[in-house]
């Protein structure tokens, strides 16, 4: 790429210095109106060949990766064209926030080197000037440009001027061949003259020579437009997104729950996220999956909660009541099966029945209708088991059933098999739950032996059969522990505490509020809940509901961002709550006791 720098001829233009260093020329940046003045400018930017416009390659150096709570640190800018590099803008910048020791060792910007320096709404109105009537460049657009359009969105009301051509995006399309695509295994695949080494400066030199090193290949793909560019990384409809932002101009960076609204006002997807600001933003920049579901948001609505628990459930409880056509039927609590033994009858019957369920035999609960059904018909038909729970009279007995005339059922609706080992065969198969493993060594028997003589039909069913047990047994599992454990999870946030009372898997009560109101509350919380008397949890008798919440709260102890204690005597339980609520000290161990002689 050719280094020299060529300065375009600057009409109406100022002169800044930054950083003492030689001055530079700068365009003035062109207001235009709220919606039609921005797609114009975007239109004309989207219409301009490749090989002749005007790119500006950005890069940005940050405290953190949540706008508006963490801050920019350093500008790096490289305008340039499919000849060269015409003009570079660097620029150190002064945070409103701390710069984390790991940023500092990754960057080398320390806090002596910005504390002099101008502040972002200088930097960014300087930046905005040497970008004007260009096309903006960026490695992951998605980074940068989250933190540039929340500036400019408080600085003069809209983001940045779109197209944007995202070179992380054009390479992943244009070249598929590759495993890495981060800026420095690129920067060594073309052989660019800058290595990129986390300065902005660096790092847009080097973005700027990736896109100028490819201009040829996109031209001979027949690519002769921005917009064609744009299109071909997946990245296209970037102009009617970004006016989007603007929905989320009030929303907290706090943790909670969020809402997507159409312009009927119906809710169309409801989300959770740790910071409800930067989740938010991110569906209005292009180039994945819910690009569809951001063109319909037409309003945000945020409800911030204390603790990702909180969050957890209340958006589990939000999509089942509202069903937003945009989240998944994975969202919503599933019904509950169980599969239930006919013990009325001489020769039991096993049939799938909804859940909950209060009399009789049962097993479970399961959470796939599917699972459940595979499961009970690999059952029975591997150990021999009546094909139907009908009631065993006369009348059955005269009833056709194709079961019974092909042979594959017992029949004791015309026939009296051995009741003893009928039960015997029953207890078999019953016994999977404890242990699967003569079950899965006769399915894959049966399996491998109906894939070698050909009957691939059978052999499916049994690779259903194993794929059923597999899923059944793991919720089964997942519940029949839950139900067991009884733990008290502590989250924290902004010196608030929430405390929740987990019992049975299901959280029975929750506190909220600083640490002493907490630790005021916590001893009767904790006898209401544990030690009261009240009847165990029994998964039998799960609602849908819960059986979610059972499974959310499961999950969330296994993810680790919290501390849980388990509950042992109310004054132990107690006495560990609040030294994690930093109101006790743990008094130290005394090492050596003082012994006397007389």
């Amino acid at each position: 790429m050719d280094i020299a720098i060529v300065r375009p001829p600057c009409y109406g233009s100022r002169r800044v210095r930054a950083n003492g260093g030689p001055s530079r020329c700068y365009h003035r940046w062109v207001e235009y109106g709220p919606s039609s003045g921005k797609r114009a400018l975007t239109s004309m930017l989207t219409g301009r060949s490749i090989t002749e416009c005007d790119f500006v390659a950005v890069d940005l150096e940050t405290t953190g990766c949540r706008p508006g709570s963490n801050s920019i640190i350093e500008i790096g800018a490289v305008r340039f064209n499919a000849s060269g590099k015409l003009d570079v803008y660097e620029q150190l910048v002064r945070p409103d926030d701390l710069i984390p020791r790991a940023v500092q060792e990754l960057t080398g910007i320390g806090p002596g080197m910005v504390a002099t320096q101008p502040p972002i709404e200088d930097a960014i109105v300087r930046f905005r000037d040497f970008a004007a009537d260009a096309v903006l460049v960026a490695h992951n657009y998605r980074f940068d440009l989250s933190f540039l359009d929340f500036e400019a969105e408080q600085l003069w009301g809209s983001p940045l001027q779109r197209p944007v051509v995202d070179t992380l995006s054009l390479l992943r399309q244009l070249r598929p061949d590759l495993r890495r695509f981060s800026l420095g295994s690129l920067a060594t695949e073309y052989g660019l003259e800058t290595t990129p080494d986390h300065r902005a400066g660096n790092d847009a030199r080097a973005t700027a020579e990736l896109l100028a090193a490819v201009i040829p290949d996109l031209t001979r793909l027949g690519m002769q437009t921005v917009g064609d560019v744009v299109t071909f990384s997946g990245l296209a409809g970037q102009q009617e997104l970004a006016d989007r932002l603007s929905l989320t101009h009030d929303v907290p960076d706090e943790p909670g729950v969020y809402l997507f609204r159409d312009a009927a006002g119906r809710v169309i997807f409801v989300g959770h996220a740790r910071s409800l600001r930067t989740r938010t933003r991110q569906y209005f920049y292009p180039g994945s999956a819910s690009d569809v579901l951001a063109r319909d948001v037409a309003s945000v609505t945020a409800v911030p909660t204390l603790s990702q628990l909180d969050a957890l459930l209340l958006e589990h409880r939000l999509v089942d009541r509202h069903r937003p056509r945009h989240n998944p039927a994975a969202h919503r609590s599933r019904e509950g099966f169980l599969i239930k033994v006919d013990v009325a009858s001489k020769y039991p019957g096993l049939r799938v029945v909804p859940a909950p369920r209060l009399q009789g035999r049962l097993i479970g609960p399961f959470t796939s209708k599917w699972a459940a059904a595979i499961l009970l018909d690999r059952l029975v038909e591997t150990y021999d088991l009546r094909r139907c729970a009908r009631r065993l009279d006369a009348k059955l007995a005269m009833t056709a059933c194709v079961r019974r005339d092909a042979g594959t059922c017992p029949a004791p609706c015309v026939r009296e098999p051995d009741r003893a080992e009928y039960a015997e065969r029953l207890a078999h198969a019953l016994s999977i739950l404890g242990d699967d493993a003569d079950f899965r060594r006769r399915l894959t028997k049966s399996q491998r032996a109906a894939a070698a003589s050909g009957r691939y039909e059978d052999a499916i069913r049994d690779r259903d059969g194993l794929r059923a047990l597999d899923r059944a047994l793991s919720t089964y599992e997942t519940v029949r522990e839950a139900v067991r454990r009884d733990a008290v999870l502590i989250e924290e946030s902004d010196g608030h505490a929430v405390v929740s009372f987990i019992r049975g898997g299901l959280r029975a009560a929750v506190l909220r509020g600083t640490r002493e109101h907490v630790g005021e509350k916590t001893l009767q919380a904790l006898d209401r809940v544990y030690f009261s008397g009240t009847a165990p949890i029994d998964p039998l008798r799960l609602s849908s509901e819960k059986l979610a919440e059972l499974l959310i709260v499961a999950g969330f102890e296994e993810s680790g961002s919290h501390l849980g204690i388990p509950v042992t005597t109310a004054v132990e339980t107690y006495s560990r709550i609040r030294r994690a609520l930093g109101l006790d000290r743990r008094s130290p161990r005394r090492r050596h006791e003082s012994s006397s002689t007389a």
